[in-house]
């Protein structure tokens, strides 16, 4: 489960002044998950690093990163685009545009002759 994933329930809350922040509201799923991990370190039975998601990080590195609790800086994350094969993918996107395109012109006309029909051309 990755991290950066966990963005579809984003709020916007009114903090100083007017000024709004947006926050990502975890559901009760996410939650759950959240607890689980937890209370799995916590404990110390059957915990393990989860990529992209947890890491247990030392006082000593938390002391060297400045004290931030910023994820990214403890918690590597893999671009998982380079495993795309880019030549293949584009041929797909492609033919998908092809395709809309077709739709699009096809409906255009259909409205176009639609209007003519009743008496208002709209070209």
């Amino acid at each position: 489960m990755d991290l950066r994933r966990w963005d579809g329930q984003i709020e916007e809350i009114v903090i100083d002044k007017g000024k709004k922040k947006k926050k990502t509201v975890l559901v009760d799923e996410q939650i759950a998950r959240v607890k689980k991990i937890y209370n799995s370190w916590q404990s110390g039975n059957d915990y393990s690093d989860v990529p992209e998601l947890s890491r247990v990080a030392t006082l000593s590195e938390i002391r060297d990163k400045g004290y931030s609790f910023a994820s990214s800086k403890y918690i590597e994350f893999v671009d998982h685009d380079l495993e795309i094969d880019y030549p293949t993918e584009m041929t797909r996107i492609q033919n998908e545009m092809c395709e809309l395109l077709t739709l699009e012109k096809n409906s255009q006309t259909m409205l176009t002759d639609a209007f003519r029909g009743i008496g208002y051309d709209i070209e």
